[in-house]
Parts: structure tokens; sequence; C-alpha cells
């Protein structure tokens, strides 16, 4: 890259997407810890996933930053760390592999149809509180330690989220 491209992406209209590619390569970390068995260091990133997260939309929002690459990296972004740490989870038995073959099934056809939209379309409602409940899932079920309640109520939120992508499914397909 030149000095002129760089200074163009590190150009404070580019910051929320600088933050969301750092959500992205959060994965690696997150591949590497799952794979040696640290729960307690995935458990700190997707912390910090989850303030990243935030923090994009917000800066966006606030200091209207919004882009196209923004609108296409940060669902995409939002898909991989779920759906990474979701797989981890159904490999160890904690969660059920046909629900999270729903759940792959439902994020590749929502967002094909997101996707098919000339501007793309925006995340619904429903769809939010979906991501809500299972971030919240992924934070209570990689507790770092050992704690039945706190687990409890992870295995609850990741039933949530099930439920909700089921139902915002229905809904993306009504507004298509």
């Amino acid at each position: 890259m030149n000095p002129e491209t760089l200074k163009k992406f590190f150009s404070k209209k580019n910051i929320p997407n600088i933050i969301t590619i750092f959500r992205i390569l959060l994965i690696i970390p997150i591949i590497v810890f799952l794979e040696i068995n640290y729960k307690s260091f995935v458990w700190f990133i997707i912390i910090i996933g989850g303030i990243s997260d935030f923090a994009d939309g917000f800066i966006a929002k606030k200091y209207n930053l919004k882009t196209q690459l923004g609108a296409t990296i940060d669902p995409l972004a939002d898909k991989i760390f779920i759906l990474i740490t979701f797989s981890w989870l159904c490999f160890n038995k904690i969660i059920p592999f046909w629900s999270f073959s729903i759940i792959i099934f439902r994020e590749l056809f929502i967002t094909s149809i997101r996707n098919s939209k000339k501007n793309g379309m925006p995340a619904i409602s429903i769809a939010k509180y979906k991501s809500f409940f299972q971030f919240l899932a992924l934070l209570l079920l990689f507790y770092p330690y050992e704690n039945i309640t706190i687990f409890g109520i992870g295995i609850i939120c990741y039933w949530i989220s099930f439920v909700l992508c089921i139902f915002s499914s229905i809904n993306y397909l009504r507004f298509k």
C-alpha cells in the first residue's frame, strides 16, 4: 500500500471499519485458545469483541461515519465471531448439532437475502436481540470459573437466541 492509500484507510471516516476489522482479527486468537483449551482467554477476547462491536456501531451512528464497507463487514464479523465459538460449543457437546446447523443455515440464508438488496437491508430489532442473546450466551458459557448457575443461564440465553433466530428468519422473509 502506498502512503496515500494508508492515510485514506486510517482516516477518521474509517475508524468504525478499522474497529470491525480488529474484531475479525480477534477470531485468530479465539481459535488458538479454543484449540489449546484456554477458556479464560477466550472469555476475555469475547468481552473485547463485544466492546468493539458496540464501539464501531456507536461511533458510526454518532458521527455519521456509515460506509458500504462497514454495512457489509460488521454483520460478517458478528457471524464469524458467533459461528466459530458456537462450533466449538457444538463440538464439545455443550449445544446440540441440530440447533447449531439451523443457526448456520439461517445466517447464510438471511445474509444472502440481505446482500441481494441494492443497498443491503438493515437488521430488524428481533435480530439485534438475537445477536445480544448469542453474545450473552457466549459470555456466560465461556465464563472461566466453574459455576453451574452461570453456565445454566448461558444455556438459557443460547436457547432464547435460538428461538429469536427462528422468529427473525420469519420476519426477514416477510420483508423480502
